[in-house]
């Protein structure tokens, strides 16, 4: 009998507790802000780190003109052809024919 009441009690206690519908209802409305505003941070820090990924060597090249990228690509391709023929001369895998 004294169990029953203790019970009895703390089940009474235990509905004072929860919440009923219209704080369970503020309680999503609190809770769904909190993640757009969350959702809305993020999309802002991705676009933050969009722009810092970029690096200067890469804006450098990426605001030249057309033409002054081919003429860079034309001087690179030639560098390289002539280091790679100075090393294959040096290794002696070509005569000169002088």
């Amino acid at each position: 009998m004294v169990e029953n009441q203790q019970e009895s009690e703390w089940v009474a206690s235990l509905r004072q507790q929860q919440p009923g519908p219209v704080e369970e209802r503020q309680e999503q409305t609190v809770q769904t802000n909190m993640v757009e505003d969350l959702r809305e941070q993020m999309i802002q820090a991705e676009e933050e780190l969009d722009v810092e990924e970029q690096a200067p060597l890469a804006r450098l090249f990426l605001n030249l003109k057309p033409w002054q990228r081919l003429l860079l690509a034309v001087l690179l391709f030639l560098n390289v052809a002539l280091c790679g023929c100075m090393a294959l001369v040096m290794a002696g895998r070509v005569m000169l024919p002088f």
